[in-house]
């Protein structure tokens, strides 16, 4: 029973305006509506004429007949936009970034991810930085203080040799690299269900398995990550453990497409260092070990981040030197890339180098896109549904992003141009939707 004396008090809290009573009225929903336009709706079926979508504090509602037209209550925000005959498609996905390693990283961070979304990029995934940069982000773009995409962000495990040096050292601020929550050095004797309880409370959605592991303890923490509820995602190899072996612990998504060239190698190294030391010249990409491997990572739904932009231009960032090794690794990764996908293979677009070289730059992204069809034979259809459904399943996000349907977020990519026509045309962007706010490129 609710004593007078918290009456009264209520009652006071009342009178001066600080208690909010449930009867009074919610803020009125703000709906966009859409009319006139050809819909690629990203699950890779037949592109169609929509003469009005719909959406409703961020989801849609309703395309034409599908769905229910919301009532309009009064003073709503009713915004509609007649696209004369423009192109839209689900929002693209990138499926490996890494926006928090910079100097003044949590400025640098929103910048990169700002721009994204103008770029029409809607969703990433950070595949390791500093875990609490990433945290106040999510925070704020789902505050609506700054524009920003989707965000899943990672904690990294790995063996104690990879946090001796690079970048490994320089996530974590003052703290010993190998001890954050977000960035951990295992061995045999982690206490791993602790370890990734921890990594689960940075908000860190997805657990990467990056190098310096054996098969028994990459088994483990991967099977560990899972009962948690976390993703897992590893490099193809982490050396010694091989993509066989990851796939059979379950990971769910393996980046780095050139690396799978190890599952034809009889004894792989157990230096991460070698990773740059693929027979790529040696081993074809149809090895039969490597087409068994592709059709086992289609039977457990293991996706592929190929990566290919990375290995594509490594050699031509400013600062990088010469690297005798990346065209061999992209030539071998994007013949993989093929054959994982005529496998039945789900392949996402993650650049790993997302960032944009200038301010005249989109999300490289779109370059990834565009690899796939000009070097690993995808149809643009099909790499559009590896950049939107691809990747949402990938980041556990599937029944929410990635298609365009009701019930789906209103992430999407307004075209003036027909991206099946020409795969380079997903960098006509008129808009970016993001939860159904309107946002204009740079």
């Amino acid at each position: 029973m609710v004593s007078k004396r918290v009456i009264g008090y209520l009652r006071k809290l009342s009178a001066l305006g600080l208690l909010v009573s449930a009867a009074l009225p919610l803020r009125a929903a703000e709906t966009v509506e859409l009319n006139d336009f050809t819909l690629i709706d990203g699950t890779g079926g037949a592109p169609r004429h929509v003469k009005r979508l719909i959406a409703r504090d961020g989801v849609i509602v309703a395309i034409d007949q599908l769905g229910a037209v919301p009532v309009a209550e009064p003073n709503a925000l009713w915004s509609k936009l007649d696209l004369a005959g423009a192109w839209v498609m689900p929002g693209l996905i990138d499926t490996h970034v890494h926006v928090a390693r910079f100097p003044d990283t949590r400025t640098r961070a929103a910048e990169i991810l700002q721009r994204a979304v103008r770029g029409g990029v809607t969703t990433v995934r950070d595949l390791t930085g500093d875990a609490r940069t990433l945290a106040e982000l999510e925070r704020a773009i789902a505050a609506e203080e700054i524009i920003g995409p989707n965000l899943v962000y990672s904690a990294l495990f790995g063996g104690p040799d990879i946090f001796k040096e690079g970048p490994m050292t320089a996530m974590v601020g003052q703290r010993k690299p190998g001890t954050a929550p977000w960035s951990r050095s295992i061995d045999t004797g982690s206490d791993l269900p602790r370890l990734v309880a921890e990594a689960s409370g940075t908000g860190a959605r997805n657990v990467k398995v990056y190098g310096d592991l054996g098969p028994a303890l990459a088994t483990a923490l991967i099977r560990e990550s899972t009962r948690q509820g976390l993703l897992t995602t590893a490099h193809a190899t982490v050396f010694p453990a091989g993509p066989g072996e990851l796939i059979e612990a379950g990971v769910g998504s393996l980046s780095h497409a050139p690396y799978l060239v190890w599952q034809a190698v009889d004894d792989i190294p157990g230096d991460y260092r070698k990773r740059i030391a693929g027979p790529w010249n040696e081993v074809p990409a149809d090895h039969p070990r490597l087409l068994a491997l592709y059709r086992r990572m289609a039977e457990r739904g293991v996706t592929l981040d190929a990566t290919l932009y990375v290995y594509k231009t490594m050699s031509s960032y400013p600062g990088v030197g010469a690297m005798d090794w990346t065209e061999a690794a992209f030539n071998w990764g994007a013949e993989a890339t093929r054959h994982a996908q005529a496998a039945g293979v789900m392949v996402t677009t993650g650049t790993d180098w997302f960032e944009p070289r200038d301010d005249a730059d989109l999300p490289h992204t779109h370059a990834e896109l565009a690899l796939l069809v000009e070097h690993s034979g995808f149809t643009p259809m099909q790499a559009i549904v590896a950049a939107t459904r691809n990747g949402a399943i990938a980041l556990g996000l599937g029944a929410r992003l990635g298609t365009v349907e009701p019930g789906k977020q209103a992430d999407l990519l307004v075209l003036d141009a027909d991206p099946l026509q020409d795969i380079q045309h997903t960098t006509r962007i008129r808009y970016t939707l993001r939860r159904g706010r309107i946002i204009k490129p740079f």
